[in-house]
């Protein structure tokens, strides 16, 4: 890491509670093992080490949208999804996938429990 930038960031990313919206255009961001959910403002919604948060893809949405849990609360973040209309025509949400999928694996990698 150099110059202060963190490690990996995810922009755009619907993060909700439920079914209750939290940011629209929120952000992801995974430095130094410590996962930090921002909202569309750009502030803390919640953080912790990535050894602490468990995380899965949820099924209904296609692999998708993650279920995080972050301080024993559950989030669904969709990496990706604040940028599109809510009716999106099949194959055109490849970079989502890969950003879910990516987003399990830094939190596997840094002690986290996926499935």
């Amino acid at each position: 890491m150099s110059g202060g930038e963190p490690e990996f960031v995810f922009d755009e990313v619907q993060i909700g509670k439920g079914l209750r919206p939290v940011a629209q255009h929120g952000f992801i961001v995974v430095d130094r093992g410590t996962l930090t959910l921002l909202g569309s403002d750009r502030q803390p919604i919640d953080s912790a080490p990535l050894g602490q948060i468990s995380g899965n893809l949820v099924r209904f949405t296609r692999g998708k949208t993650v279920a995080l849990t972050v301080n024993g609360t559950k989030y669904l973040v969709s990496p990706g999804w604040g940028a599109r209309p809510f009716l999106v025509l099949p194959g055109t949400t490849e970079h989502v996938n890969t950003a879910a999928q990516a987003l399990l694996k830094l939190v596997a990698a840094g002690g986290g429990r996926t499935a």
